[in-house]
């Protein structure tokens, strides 16, 4: 350790300055810090500078501000230096910034990364380029909010009453119960801190969006040790802290919550700005109040501890900031008189280590001096002192091992008599004859003896006793032999060192007892449970496996019958292939043959896994066959084991409670002894005490009286000379000071009250210049429907506009520029009165109790002079609210009685109103009603007039129509009789009767008369019908020249299977498009007989569309005749009736039709196509219907 490290190391403290924001650009704000190039110093107003040790501008980037300030305490980690990065500065001052608090891993190679990641990415590769030592490093976060601690890396938050702060006087300050997660990587140290980040605790106020509510600590800890020599270990931290900004209320307008986090962020803060005072005032010295808050607390270290510690002092620019700019600054530079004093953190066993070869090499050096060899000069001035060093450090060192052995004999014991009353409750089984312990547990028995702490104290004590020995050869040899023999008799006697063998012996030997022991239950616990387990198991698996066998036997029977199926099926395949006929029946056969040897081979296969499982469990019977084994061999050995203890814990009670019984016995003797002698010394000093005070009493009395009188005196008269000749000056001195240092004061806050409304005026005023800059672009730059517009006088007016927009943005810029420079004065004035000497000098003139008393009687004139004054003008300003109440009230009769006046005049001025607008409106009404009357008779006769002609008109319509129709019906009844005719001439021929279906008449919903259908016929009826019925396509044919008839061929028979075909129709499901339906393969279409769906029937549709054109022309133009068909319509014989019915269906169609309610014929309505032959009469009146 160097001298400046004894001495101590200041804190260095790097300033950074973040550049003006859009919100304090807007509001008009200046800078108010100046930066000297080249030096690190920053100048507040015009002369007020300050000095740090690093000064960061606006323009710096991340990387400088890491590179300068931190990467050195990062390298010095590595050296077993502890470390701290400390971030403070006002609320949005870019501390969380500057640390990298909301960093993430998208970040990773952007330029504004923040501290925080930069220290990791350094430390891993510091530790990269270190391959020969071994690093472990690990990693935690927490926060402070609301003075709760809380662990960031914790799921479960809540739980902060767990976590507590401990106080270790090697190791510093440690918190427990907060987590610690080992890293091995960036990136994952890296999430570690994402995860922290995302539970901290941000809010928004007025003043930053994302405000950090609590401070946060993130923790590194790394721990080295080289791999050539493990001896050489080093561990050290490195605290990253962002606290959290201090605040206003009145420029935050926080509420609620907000208000209670930033009052205890506040309280924090000022805990630590106390510390600092008391850190880094010389003059005070005292006493540091860590414990005021636990940010405190936790800085301890980094705060005049064991750490270098580097400050980063975050300020705003803006004078509107400047107050608490300057109030950081001088945190800051108090923050630089901090003095730490770092040590390098050795793991304490090494240093213990150290510390006793050191030890052994000044022994040696003694050695050689006894010898009669050289030593250095400063061993040869005091070896007396060395030696009584040594001895007394040896005569501890025996008696804290004395209480050790003792205390762990007795923990021996006790541990015994434990142990024992569990087994004897456990009732163990009884040792097995010639059962030894099997190898496993040798081994683990042997390498806990070699590895037992007792060994440790084994070879502790022999040290000690040969370090005894050493001194005591060498005090014999070169000093006062006599009194070092003396010295070690009296320390060490004979029965004294047999009894501390004994105990040491005992206590060694139980405690390693005890060790196997435990480890023998440890082992016997282990197994019992597994055999506890596969017992379990095993019963679990017993109607599984009873299942599993009744399964196998299935399964085999299965097997069995397949095998015997095969083997007929075989049998047969073989005959079957003799036989060609029997092709099918075969090819069935040998696919059986092959699924029952696909089954077979399934079987097998679940026959092979059954008897696999059958095999584990056997194995696993054996398994716990031999645990039990293993359990009872463990359980004799822990029984014998617990005898030998207990023998020896017996044994070793007994001779403990012999010599502790002696050394009772001999302390009681000497106590009485002692006794004695001090009743009779207090015997005698009580006495001579007595007559003592009784004559020293009488002759103090005599001279303290005549001291007393006439120091009085003396006292008196000096008193009232130094009144009467210092009270006046002094008063008068004293009054002038606190009346100069009064008007200081309410200078400074008068001065105060008048910056902050000269800020608040530039503020307004940067508002409306802001919304004139606005106007005047809108006005140089329209939006695009407002360019395209006509000349009118407002747009000669424009440019008037715009010279008037500009005189006032200029004159505002003037009234701002103004304003800022009345700030920048005010900010300097008061930087000059409010100065840290004036408020520490204030009170050093006041020296003496006289002036203290001349203050106080001054100030409290003062004070009572100004409640009085106060208690006047609140009694005035009491009586001019009352007047100014009166008055208000009076104002507020007047304008109500004038408001009731007013109310009152509009009613009647609404009455009046009303009134008349009634009289004009029944004037109105009676003229309207009187055009209207003319209106609706003149309307009327119109519409008579009109209605009659219309109806002329139609009825002249109605009856050409009537005649055209007629001429239709004469022709059809002629088509009707020449196709009976042909019907009579194929009856005679055929030798049969014709049935022919009559016409589907219409439904009861058309406006023709309804006739009832007739009932369905029986299904033979239907079928002779069937039989008995011709297609009209063979009654069309015979009109056409055919040699049918001259044909000897012909037979009735054949023509009525194709009118069965033709009248059955088809039965598809889908849309009749293709060969697969009956009616299209007959080049057919289809008809309403046909099963199919007529929505989705495309041969319908194609039928209708082919034939439309033939049924249009009639028979006059060279056509066909319609179709007669089972679904057409019915032709009956040519009859005087029958020609009667026809007309008068037609007058009765004619007759019900009206223009409003055109009719479908039910026919149309049903086929949604052209009109069937049977309604092709009535086509025309239709369509002249509709039109």
């Amino acid at each position: 350790m160097g001298k400046e490290e004894e001495k101590g190391i200041p804190v260095r403290v790097a300033l950074r300055c973040r550049p003006l924001v859009p919100k304090e650009l807007g509001e008009g704000c200046q800078a108010c810090l100046a930066f000297v190039p080249g030096e690190p110093q920053v100048v507040v107003g015009t002369d007020k500078s300050f000095t740090y040790d690093f000064v960061f501008d606006p323009t710096t980037e991340q990387e400088e501000v890491f590179t300068s300030a931190v990467a050195p305490l990062v390298r010095g980690v590595f050296k077993g230096y502890n470390a701290t990065v400390l971030a403070y500065g006002q609320t949005g001052s870019g501390k969380t910034y500057s640390m990298g608090g909301a960093y993430t891993s998208d970040q990773e190679h952007q330029p504004s990364v923040g501290v925080i990641p930069r220290v990791i990415q350094l430390l891993f590769r510091e530790i990269e380029r270190r391959a020969d030592t071994d690093f472990t490093t690990r990693v935690s976060y927490l926060e402070i909010y609301n003075e709760e601690i809380l662990d960031l890396l914790c799921p479960a938050r809540d739980k902060s009453s767990q976590i507590n702060i401990r106080e270790d006087p090697k190791q510093g300050i440690k918190i427990v119960g907060l987590t610690e997660k080992a890293v091995g990587s960036g990136p994952e140290m890296v999430r570690c801190l994402e995860q922290g980040n995302t539970g901290r605790t941000v809010a928004s106020t007025a003043m930053n969006s994302q405000s950090s509510r609590s401070h946060a600590i993130f923790t590194i800890s790394v721990e080295q040790r080289k791999r050539s020599d493990k001896s050489s270990s080093f561990c050290s931290k490195l605290h990253l802290v962002d606290l959290a900004g201090s605040e206003r209320q009145k420029k935050t307008k926080a509420e609620g919550d907000r208000l209670k986090e930033g009052i205890n962020i506040n309280r924090g803060l000022l805990c630590l700005g106390n510390v600092i005072s008391a850190l880094g005032d010389d003059k005070k010295g005292g006493f540091v109040p860590y414990r005021d808050s636990k940010l405190t607390r936790l800085l301890q270290d980094s705060l005049g501890g064991n750490s270098h510690t580097v400050m980063i002092a975050c300020v705003s620019p803006a004078d509107s900031n400047m107050e608490e700019t300057l109030n950081t600054l001088r945190y800051a530079d108090r923050a630089r008189k901090i003095k730490n004093k770092p040590v390098v953190n050795v793991d304490p066993q090494t240093a213990e280590l150290h510390h006793l070869k050191q030890q052994v090499q000044q022994l040696q050096v003694l050695l050689l001096q006894a010898h009669g060899g050289t030593l250095p000069a400063a061993i040869n001035e005091a070896p007396s002192e060395n030696l009584q060093s040594l001895m007394e450090r040896n005569r501890c060192l025996s008696e804290e091992n004395e209480q050790l052995s003792r205390g762990l004999s007795e923990a021996a014991g006790q541990t015994a008599q434990m142990l024992e009353r569990i087994i004897l409750v456990r009732t163990p089984t009884p040792p097995t004859p010639g059962s030894a312990p099997p190898p496993p547990c040798k081994l683990d028995l042997q390498k806990l003896v070699e590895t037992s702490p007792a060994g440790e104290l084994r070879e502790e004590v022999e040290a000690i006793r040969d370090l005894q020995q050493l001194i005591t050869q060498l005090w014999v040899r070169g000093g006062p032999a006599c009194f070092l023999s003396a010295y070690l008799a009296g320390a060490t006697p004979d029965t004294s060192g047999c009894a501390d063998a004994f105990t040491t012996q005992h206590a060694l030997r139980q405690a390693q007892m005890s060790k196997e022991l435990g480890e023998l239950n440890k082992a016997l616990a282990l197994k019992e449970a597994l055999a506890r387990k596969m017992t379990q198991n095993d019963h679990h698996l017993q109607p599984i496996q009873s299942q599993y066998q009744d399964n196998m036997k299935s399964l085999e029977g299965e097997v069995a019958n397949l095998q015997k199926e095969k083997e007929e099926l075989l049998l047969a395949l073989h005959s079957a292939k003799k036989d060609a006929n029997q092709a099918k029946l075969s090819e069935r056969r040998r696919k059986r043959l092959l699924e029952l040897e696909g089954q077979m081979g399934e079987l097998k296969k679940k026959l092979g896994d059954q008897a696999k499982l059958l095999k584990l469990k056997e194995s696993t019977e054996h398994t716990v066959f031999k645990l039990n084994q293993e359990i009872r061999t463990m359980k004799s050995q822990r029984v014998q084991l617990m005898r030998q203890m207990k023998e020896d814990a017996e044994k070793f009670r007994q001779w403990k409670q012999q010599k502790d019984k002696e050394v009772i016995q001999l302390k009681e003797r000497d106590r009485k002894r002692q006794y004695e002698l001090l009743k009779l010394e207090r015997d005698f000093q009580k006495q001579s005490s007595v007559l003592r005070r009784k004559t020293e009493e009488a002759a103090a009395a005599n001279k303290r009286l005549k001291d007393a009188l006439q120091k009085q005196q003396e006292v008196a008269e000096k008193r009232k000379e130094s009144q009467n000749r210092g009270m006046e000056g002094t008063a008068a001195r004293v009054k002038n000071w606190l009346a100069n240092e009064v008007e200081v004061l309410v200078s400074t806050e008068e001065a105060r009250r008048h910056l902050h409304e000269l800020l608040e005026d530039r503020k307004t005023l940067a508002q409306d210049l802001a919304l004139l800059k606005q106007k005047k672009e809108a006005g140089e730059n329209p939006p695009p429907k407002l360019r395209r517009r006509t000349y009118s006088v407002t747009d000669l007016k424009v440019p008037e506009a715009e010279e008037s927009i500009t005189k006032q943005i200029e004159s505002l810029e003037t009234e701002m520029e103004l304003r800022s420079a009345q700030i920048a004065d005010l900010q300097q004035k008061l930087l000059d009165a409010d100065s840290e000497d004036r408020a520490r000098q204030r009170w050093e003139n006041v020296a003496t109790i006289l002036e203290a008393k001349c203050a106080l009687k001054y100030l409290v004139g003062e004070l009572v002079a100004s409640k009085v004054q106060v208690s006047r003008l609140e009694g005035r300003l009491r009586q001019s609210d009352a007047s100014c109440g009166d008055l208000h009230k009076m104002l507020s009769e007047e304008r109500a009685q004038a408001a009731q006046a007013e109310a009152d005049l509009q009613g009647a001025l609404v009455r009046l109103e009303q009134q008349h607008q009634e009289k004009v409106l029944y004037l109105l009404g009676q003229l309207q009603q009187s055009q209207a009357a003319e209106a609706r008779l003149e309307e009327s006769v119109s519409e008579r007039e009109q209605q009659l002609l219309d109806r002329l008109r139609f009825q002249d319509e109605e009856l050409e129509k009537m005649r055209e129709v007629c001429e239709q019906n004469q022709h059809l009844l002629r088509e009707n009789d020449a196709i009976r005719q042909k019907l009579t001439l194929l009856q005679v021929a055929s030798g049969q009767k014709l049935s022919i279906p009559r016409a589907v008449g219409p439904s009861p919903d058309s406006s023709y008369e309804y006739v009832p259908p007739k009932p369905k016929p029986s299904r033979a009826a239907r079928e002779r019908a069937r039989q008995r019925s011709v297609a009209a396509d063979d009654l069309l044919s015979a009109s056409a020249p055919s040699d049918s008839e001259d044909d000897d061929d012909w037979k009735p028979q054949r023509a009525a299977r194709a009118a069965k075909r033709s009248t059955a129709g088809c039965a598809c499901k889908g849309w009749c498009g293709n060969k697969q339906c009956g009616c299209r393969k007959q080049k057919a279409g289809c008809n309403p007989n046909c099963g199919c769906d007529a929505a989705k029937c495309r041969n319908r549709e194609a039928d209708a569309a082919a034939s439309s054109p033939v049924r249009n022309r009639g028979p006059e133009m060279g056509g066909d005749p319609p179709k007669v068909t089972q679904a057409g319509a019915g032709l009956e014989p040519t009859t005087s009736a029958s020609r009667a019915r026809r007309c008068s269906s037609c007058v009765r169609l004619v007759s019900s039709w009206s223009p409003s309610a055109p009719q479908m014929p039910p026919m149309e309505r049903e086929r949604g196509t052209r009109p069937s032959p049977s309604s092709r009469a009535l086509g025309p009146v239709h369509r002249a219907s509709a039109q």
